[in-house]
């Protein structure tokens, strides 16, 4: 992760925020750093746009401790007096105009006379390398090139925060995938606090220097994207990064970060403690990915298994084994491995396997 400045770019404590009697944040805390792109990351329903418009001032949230931005504190301020823009996901261009005048009209509203504000349009346009289409006509740009357009109208005003509302959500995957890069690129460029909201892990773990993942209004899970993607801290985080192996026990010692576990069936297995509060005697969720499980020696831990299904996926082959502690999903990326099912035990390195808290609900 990049260097921060001690200084946050954005504060908002403790806010709440209700549509009729249905509660969209709850109590939600949220700092983001100078220079840190942030992502907010959860599926429809979460908060996280909720968050975001509350952020820009196109919600005025139900209540609010503290909400700053720059250092300037802009509760009851409305959108367009906070030093943020919005890049939403259907770009929100104005056809009438070319692309040049798209992204200068925020400067000319500004006050910006039309020769420095197409200047420095200019400047914008070649940074998302659309420089030689100014004079187009947005219904002649692709997709991407639209999107490109909305970050160059963005960035011009040199806002202090970005806010991106699922801006790739309508590219193709391979589009959006360069559009990752690209963004990421610009914001280095810049300097400047990326706010990015997204239902995509993919997206989250790629471009951000914090994640913050959200479930029914609050804050399930933060840190930095491997801290994510390599201990999740709850059931609801594991299965939303990708876990496809979590399995029910009973934690019955630890040394260290270490503990072992007995698994609903008996089976005695071992891992890496998530918190160091877990204690034995808890219940507890066990999360293993597919890929992180292989084949291994009856002399070594594990547990004895026998293949019960194959797919070949071409870059991958998906495996189900049937164990004591039941059914496990396993991923090989070697071609289609042990073609003549020749599978009795597997097991995982002890850092691959996360142990945390069963939550219920």
């Amino acid at each position: 992760m990049k260097d921060m400045h001690s200084e946050p770019m954005l504060e908002v404590s403790n806010v709440v925020h209700k549509y009729g009697k249905v509660t969209a944040l709850s109590d939600v805390s949220l700092s983001a750093a100078k220079g840190e792109f942030l992502t907010i990351l959860g599926s429809s329903g979460s908060g996280k746009t909720t968050m975001l418009r509350v952020i820009s001032g196109l919600e005025t949230p139900y209540s609010v401790d503290r909400m700053r931005i720059g250092g300037e504190d802009v509760v009851g301020l409305p959108a367009a007096k906070r030093n943020c823009t919005t890049v939403f996901q259907n770009y929100a261009l104005f056809p009438h105009m070319n692309v040049i005048e798209n992204v200068a009209y925020g400067l000319r509203i500004r006050g910006q006379t039309a020769r420095d504000s197409i200047a420095e349009a200019k400047r914008a346009l070649e940074m998302v390398q659309l420089g030689a289409k100014a004079d187009r006509s947005i219904g002649q740009l692709s997709g991407g090139e639209r999107q490109r357009v909305a970050l160059a109208r963005a960035v011009v005003t040199r806002p202090a925060i970005l806010l991106l509302d699922e801006p790739l959500g309508a590219l193709d995957e391979r589009l959006r995938q360069d559009m990752q890069l690209e963004l990421m690129e610009l914001q280095r460029k810049l300097g400047m606090t990326f706010i990015y909201i997204t239902h995509s892990q993919e997206e989250a773990l790629t471009m951000s220097d914090r994640v913050v993942l959200m479930k029914h209004g609050r804050i399930e899970q933060s840190g930095a994207p491997l801290d994510l993607f390599d201990r999740p801290a709850t059931r609801f985080a594991a299965d939303f990064m990708g876990y496809e192996n979590i399995l029910d026990g009973k934690l019955l010692r630890k040394d260290g970060d270490l503990g072992e576990v007995e698994l609903i069936g008996g089976a005695v297995v071992r891992g890496t403690l998530a918190t160091a509060d877990i204690q034995p005697g808890c219940a507890i969720n066990l999360a293993i990915r597919a890929e992180r499980i292989g084949s291994v020696a009856a002399d070594e831990d594990g547990l004895d298994a026998t293949l019960s299904n194959r797919v070949y996926r071409g870059k991958y082959t998906d495996m189900r084994v049937e164990t004591k502690a039941g059914s496990l999903r396993l991923r090989s990326w070697h071609g289609a491995p042990n073609e003549k099912g020749a599978i009795s035990r597997v097991g995982w390195k002890l850092s691959d396997a996360v142990i945390f808290p069963e939550h219920k609900g």
